[in-house]
């Protein structure tokens, strides 16, 4: 399993020492996350049958099983041997990933799902605005020009002309991407120990999920197939995704990566519609155009 470590990092330090990947090869893994993610629209259309929340618990459970099984085979340490800081991580992960998953869920109920992926989707915008502010980036005009169009590419892509105004819903979507933009810039910022930080996240966000399951739904039994496809967003999206994003993202150049992500809402139509459950559109074909686009405005981004 040598070559799986290569990618995460965590094999043994002779090893790294001959073969360190350089910033623009961290960018590389982390922009991996971006068709991983654009599987989780196709996959939870499959698994509809279930409520949210029982599907997003199957989901980090999966995920979370995953994520064990390739730290083992990239020969992690016991969690005997790590401080107990290294939890802090941990629990900003299951924060980010609960929140912006379980505040999006509920901004649906109250305003359009295109409204409230397209609320959620200024996370990129937030980081690079909150980590310009504690002084993380350096903003040029050109990266921040590039932002703005990335945000124009995905409404052009998500715009279905349905607008609500409730105050409730748009709060709830904007918290659902504070929520992932902050634990982004955590990730940044925190130089301590961080053990397996994506899989205790995905384990206590189980039990977050869970738990809301259980308070604000009955359970069902789903279909084999939905079970499957509740099973594919944990181990496609949720682990390998936000595993190559965390990395490439601390690793790389986060700038142009927060830039990149725009293009998630894009592969996810093409998914989508290779799929035969959408369409191509004059909108799909505009909006790829203004994404790629914002992504070569913001080529040259640099991290301070």
């Amino acid at each position: 399993m040598a070559s799986t470590a290569v990618w995460f990092g965590t094999f043994d330090r002779a090893y790294r020492i001959r073969r360190p990947l350089t910033p623009r090869a961290w960018t590389c893994v982390g922009a991996l996350a971006i068709p991983l993610w654009a599987t989780w629209p196709a996959l939870a259309l499959r698994a509809f049958e279930m409520p949210a929340f029982e599907c997003v618990t199957v989901a980090f459970l999966t995920g979370w099983l995953v994520l064990k099984i390739i730290a083992r085979a990239a020969g992690e340490r016991g969690a005997a041997r790590q401080s107990i800081l290294s939890w802090v991580p941990a629990l900003a992960c299951a924060i980010g990933l609960s929140g912006s998953n379980g505040f999006h869920i509920l901004a649906t109920h109250s305003i359009p799902a295109a409204q409230a992926n397209l609320i959620s989707y200024l996370w990129p915008v937030m980081i690079v605005a909150f980590g310009a502010m504690l002084r993380l980036f350096r903003l040029r005009p050109r990266q921040f020009a590039g932002l703005l169009l990335g945000f124009a590419g995905a409404a052009i892509l998500m715009g279905d002309g349905s607008l609500s105004m409730s105050a409730g819903g748009i709060g709830l979507a904007l918290l659902s991407g504070v929520c992932w933009a902050l634990y982004c810039l955590f990730r940044l910022k925190w130089t301590g120990d961080s053990g397996n930080v994506l899989a205790r996240g995905c384990a206590v966000s189980t039990l977050m999920c869970a738990a809301l399951h259980v308070l604000l739904v009955p359970t069902i039994v789903p279909s084999i197939g939905a079970l499957a496809a509740a099973a594919a967003v944990g181990i496609l999206p949720l682990a390998l995704g936000n595993l190559f994003w965390d990395e490439g993202f601390r690793r790389g150049d986060s700038q142009l990566l927060a830039v990149m992500a725009y293009a998630t809402p894009l592969c996810s139509a093409l998914l989508l519609a290779a799929l035969g459950m959408a369409a191509v559109t004059w909108s799909l074909l505009a909006g790829a155009a203004v994404i790629v686009l914002a992504g070569f405005l913001s080529r040259t981004s640099t991290l301070s």
